[in-house]
């Protein structure tokens, strides 16, 4: 499994106080020697785990069992091929997900009462998180990028190429129109094509725009047209045609202009990020500004305790967290109190943790920002709904 979105993030968390949760976060690699190192990390992982469960009332064979799906993948070959820049293992009795992540984790082992789910919540920011589509007439590839990393997304019933989505129609005609492109112009770029009905280049476009329809589908399928900044990359001719169909909310109107079918997904990514990042910016500048107009009005704050209960009451429109900055503490959801405990490891919660997978939970936007550029320079901020 590699999709942690809302329907998962929930049932994970209702697995809490069903007996010890184990959290084990591997960093891993798609290729070269280093993919190799994830399969001994894990193995040094699991034996502090059991260390742990050997201080809680656990019988032998009670360990065995809850550890027993992960020990079975430590050697597995096959499991270790395929995986991306960070890997999740959560376990509890009779429960076991694992999910490749498309960011980089530190090694970690945890057991709690509930799953560890810190090293996750850049899964649920829009500060940089973005997808490439790259696209011609013979391949599709959907890329799931951050400015640090990149990986490759499985595409929900996409077509494999523009062939398929026209093997019922006239060979000859389908033939015609794979061995014809766009004209080039005097500068050797090609330009958008005039259309009229009954003509061929009308033929070609509706064409296109079949072939299109069927992988936008899969598009907004795949991401659940969440609305995240996807770039098209592609010949230009082919962006507006898209750009006529697609129902995907969160296409940039700027594109990679360019064939991408010989271009590396590393290399995608980094050519591509100059586009993306100031709308990241712009989203961001003006939630900070809605922030500091709406403070003093009840409608915003900086008080952890406020937002830990905004959070949970589904109040929160939109949160700035502190990027690699915890806070513990422990929540009373009697009284509504929180007790802050910066310096207890035996502390119940990360209250910034919390507070990001309620806001999550209830479709509220993260920002996770660097400490240093945090409004009033607080661990958490929140633009309330209501």
């Amino acid at each position: 499994m590699d999709t942690i979105d809302r329907d998962t993030l929930s049932m994970l968390l209702e697995t809490q106080d069903d007996g010890p949760c184990v959290s084990i976060f591997v960093p891993t690699h798609e290729v070269g020697p280093e993919a190799k190192q994830g399969s001994i990390r894990l193995k040094n992982l699991l034996s502090k785990v059991e260390r742990k469960l050997d201080t809680m009332n656990l019988s032998a064979k009670q360990v065995d069992k809850l550890l027993r799906p992960v020990r079975e993948l430590v050697d597995d070959t096959l499991f270790w091929k395929h995986q991306r820049n960070g890997l999740a293992m959560l376990l509890a009795p009779g429960t076991f997900h694992h999910f490749r992540l498309p960011i980089e984790v530190q090694e970690a082992a945890i057991v709690g009462h509930r799953f560890y789910m810190k090293p996750l919540l850049r899964l649920f920011s829009l500060s940089d998180l973005f997808y490439v589509l790259a696209l011609s007439q013979q391949h599709i590839r959907l890329l799931q990028c951050t400015p640090h990393s990149v990986s490759r997304v499985e595409l929900v019933d996409a077509p494999e190429n523009i062939a398929e989505v026209l093997q019922y129609d006239d060979p000859q005609k389908q033939g015609q129109f794979h061995t014809k492109t766009a004209p080039a112009g005097p500068d050797g770029t090609r330009s958008a094509i005039s259309y009229g009905h009954g003509d061929e280049n009308y033929e070609r476009h509706e064409n296109l725009r079949r072939y299109f329809r069927a992988v936008d589908a899969s598009v907004c399928k795949t991401l659940k047209n969440h609305g995240i900044p996807l770039v098209f990359a592609g010949v230009d001719y082919l962006f507006p045609i898209y750009l006529e169909v697609t129902k995907y909310t969160g296409l940039l109107e700027n594109f990679l202009e360019g064939s991408p079918e010989a271009v590396r997904d590393k290399d995608l990514q980094r050519q591509v990020w100059p586009l993306v990042k100031p709308v990241f910016q712009q989203y961001r500048e003006k939630d900070e500004s809605r922030y500091h107009q709406l403070l003093g009005t009840g409608q915003a704050s900086s008080n952890v305790e406020d937002i830990v209960f905004a959070a949970r009451d589904g109040r929160i429109d939109t949160l700035f967290l502190a990027a690699e900055t915890s806070l513990a503490g422990t929540i009373d959801h009697q009284t509504n109190t929180v007790e802050q405990n910066p310096d207890s490891e035996a502390a119940a919660e990360d209250l910034l943790e919390y507070a990001a997978v309620q806001t999550y939970l209830h479709k509220g936007t993260i920002h996770t920002v660097a400490p240093d550029e945090m409004p009033d320079g607080s661990h958490a901020a929140a633009i309330y709904r209501y």
